[in-house]
């Protein structure tokens, strides 16, 4: 599991690659919150490049959610892929966060 950051304009893009699974959950928490205890309010998870999600790691994504929001801060995910988006879709998590197809329409809809 790989997580890094990227800032584009007044959101920061938060990419992971591997899988977010019970045995990266506890590095994939703690990056989390690292990452929306900081300053930007907007947050936008790129997907693209995970290959796998587990519950834990539905919960690695749910936690910092929580969180942003509870600090007035949005967070938004994109580029799933096929079996994440399934993952993210049969959970019901889709309706918990707004999931887009691209960076590039995920990038338009904070507000």
């Amino acid at each position: 599991m790989k997580i890094s950051t990227r800032p584009v304009y007044e959101v920061l893009v938060v990419d992971m690659e591997g899988r977010l699974d019970s045995m990266a959950a506890g590095y994939g928490n703690d990056e989390m919150v690292k990452i929306v205890k900081g300053e930007h309010k907007k947050i936008l998870v790129n997907l693209g490049k995970l290959e796998f999600i587990s519950s834990a790691g539905l919960r690695v994504l749910l936690l910092g959610a929580k969180l942003l929001q509870g600090a007035g801060g949005q967070m938004k995910l994109c580029e799933a892929n096929a079996f994440v988006n399934d993952v993210l879709a049969t959970s019901g998590f889709a309706s918990l966060i707004s999931l887009y197809p691209t960076e590039a329409e995920a990038m338009k809809a904070f507000n």
